[in-house]
């Protein structure tokens, strides 16, 4: 069973960024960033929040990582709503 990372704040998005369980090469280079899994509970869930320029490396990187085009676009997206908010991170709700 996947885990999707929905975007939080302000609002929930509609569609998920990222599958927690599929994206591997992602969650990697997340992990060793900031130590996403530390965010989620035994069960896979939680909120974790990721800062903006994490997200603009990733980017950046996004061949190395192994990104579709549609998550890149919506890592995109997310990067646009970070930066309209104070502390520009990005939180999701990962279930």
């Amino acid at each position: 069973m996947s885990t999707n990372a929905y975007r939080v704040y302000p609002t929930k998005s509609d569609t998920f960024t990222y599958d927690v369980g599929h994206d591997e090469k992602l969650m990697d280079f997340f992990n060793e960033k900031i130590q996403y899994y530390l965010g989620l509970n035994f069960y896979g869930t939680g909120i974790v929040d990721v800062p903006v320029e994490l997200l603009e490396q990733v980017v950046v990187l996004k061949e190395d990582l192994e990104l579709d085009e549609d998550t890149v676009k919506q890592i995109q997206l997310d990067i646009m709503d970070g930066k309209s908010r104070l502390g520009e991170v990005v939180s999701y709700h990962c279930f």
